[in-house]
C-alpha cells in the first residue's frame, strides 16, 4: 500500500512539474508524463518557454522574430496562413511538445499553438 501511494505521489509530482515547466494544463501535463518514454522534441536553438508565453495574437512577424529568434521551420508559401515551428518531432511517430506560431497573410499572429502532441 505504501509503495502504491508513493508511486501515485511521484506521478502527481511529475504532472505538476510539467504544468510548471511548460505552462501546461492538467491534460497536456498528464499525457506528457504518460508518454514521456516516447517524447521526442527538437527545440529551436534559442527557444525560451518564457518568451514563447509572451506571444499574443496581433503581433507582427518582426516582433515574434525579435522575441523568439529564428524558428526551426518557416512556411515557404504564405498566401493565406503561414506556420513558424519552434519545435518538431525527432521521428515520424514520436510525441512532442508543439510550439508553433500561425500568421495571416498580413504577417500578424492569429494563433499560438502550445500543447503536447500525441502521435
Amino acid at each position: 500500500m505504501k509503495i502504491t501511494i508513493a508511486i501515485f505521489l511521484l506521478f502527481l509530482g511529475c504532472i505538476f512539474k510539467n504544468m510548471y515547466s511548460y505552462g501546461y494544463g492538467v491534460n497536456d501535463a498528464f499525457w506528457r508524463v504518460v508518454w514521456s518514454i516516447d517524447e521526442g522534441t527538437i527545440w529551436a536553438p534559442n527557444f525560451s518557454e518564457e518568451n514563447f508565453s509572451k506571444l499574443t495574437k496581433g503581433m507582427t512577424s518582426e516582433e515574434v522574430l525579435s522575441l523568439m529568434g529564428k524558428p526551426l521551420n518557416m512556411s515557404k508559401n504564405c498566401e493565406d496562413i503561414c506556420f513558424w515551428n519552434y519545435t518538431k518531432q525527432d521521428s515520424g511517430t514520436s510525441d512532442f511538445d508543439q510550439r508553433w506560431v500561425v500568421f495571416n497573410r498580413d504577417h500578424q499572429v492569429v494563433e499560438v499553438r502550445k500543447s503536447f502532441f500525441i502521435d
